[in-house]
C-alpha cells in the first residue's frame, strides 16, 4: 500500500481524477433521475476516480513495467482494436441495443449534446472502472498477467450481472448474446490495454460509441 501514498502517485491521481470527473460532469448533469444533488454526485465521482487512478498509477508500472500514459504505435494492435471495435459496435447496434433501448431508454443519446456527454463519460470512466483499475489491483494481488486478465474480465461480468439483475430481460438468447459479447470484448480490451496501453483502449471505446451516430435501424 505504500506505493499508493507516494507524493508522485497522489499528485498524478489527483490530476487524473480531476480531468476524469470534469469529462464526466456533462453526463451527470443530464442524469435527471439522480438521487443526490449534482455537486454531491460530482464530488463522490471525483473521490472514486481518485482512488481508481491511485491503483493504476501506484501499481501498473510497478508490476507490469509499462508506463500508463506511454503511447505505443503497433500497427497490428491498432488494426485489431479497430476491427474489434467495429464488429462489437455492429453487434451492439443491431442485436443488443434495440432491446436495451426499450429497457433503459435514458442510456442512449437523443441528440448531439447527449451523445457527446455520454461518450465523454464512456471514455473517461468506463475503461478506468472496468479495465485499468481492476487490472492493476489484480496484478498487485497475484503478479501474473494471465490471472489479472481473467479476473478483470470476471469483474466486468459481475458488473454486467449487477446491471441486468434489476431488469426484465427480453429473451434468454439476448442474454447469451450480451454475455458472449462482454466476454469477447473484455478479453480483447484487456489484451489491447496490456500490449498497447491506455490510448488504444480509448480508441476502441470511441469506435464503439460512434455507433450511436448511425441512423436508427
Amino acid at each position: 500500500m505504500r506505493s499508493l501514498a507516494q507524493p508522485k502517485v497522489l499528485a498524478g491521481a489527483g490530476l487524473a481524477a480531476l480531468i476524469t470527473s470534469l469529462a464526466c460532469y456533462p453526463r451527470l448533469a443530464l442524469w435527471s433521475a439522480s438521487p443526490a444533488p449534482l455537486l454531491f454526485s460530482w464530488l463522490m465521482l471525483l473521490w472514486v476516480t481518485f482512488m481508481l487512478w491511485s491503483f493504476v498509477l501506484g501499481w501498473h508500472l510497478k508490476y507490469t513495467g509499462q508506463r500508463v500514459l506511454a503511447f505505443q504505435w503497433q500497427a497490428r494492435l491498432w488494426m485489431l482494436a479497430t476491427l474489434g471495435g467495429v464488429v462489437s459496435a455492429l453487434v451492439l447496434r443491431f442485436a443488443v441495443d434495440p432491446y436495451w433501448r426499450v429497457l433503459s431508454p435514458t442510456s442512449f443519446p437523443s441528440d448531439w449534446r447527449s451523445w457527446l456527454a455520454m461518450s465523454l463519460f464512456s471514455l473517461a470512466f468506463d475503461p478506468l472502472f472496468l479495465c485499468f483499475a481492476p487490472y492493476a489491483f489484480f496484478m498487485r494481488l497475484f503478479r501474473r498477467q494471465t490471472s489479472a486478465l481473467v479476473l478483470t474480465v470476471s469483474f466486468e461480468l459481475f458488473v454486467l450481472y449487477a446491471k441486468l439483475s434489476s431488469s426484465t430481460l427480453p429473451t434468454t438468447g439476448w442474454l447469451v448474446e450480451v454475455i458472449v459479447l462482454r466476454v469477447v470484448a473484455g478479453f480483447l480490451s484487456v489484451y489491447c490495454y496490456v500490449k498497447g496501453g491506455i490510448w488504444l483502449i480509448w480508441w476502441l471505446v470511441l469506435v464503439m460509441e460512434l455507433r450511436h451516430l448511425l441512423p436508427n435501424p
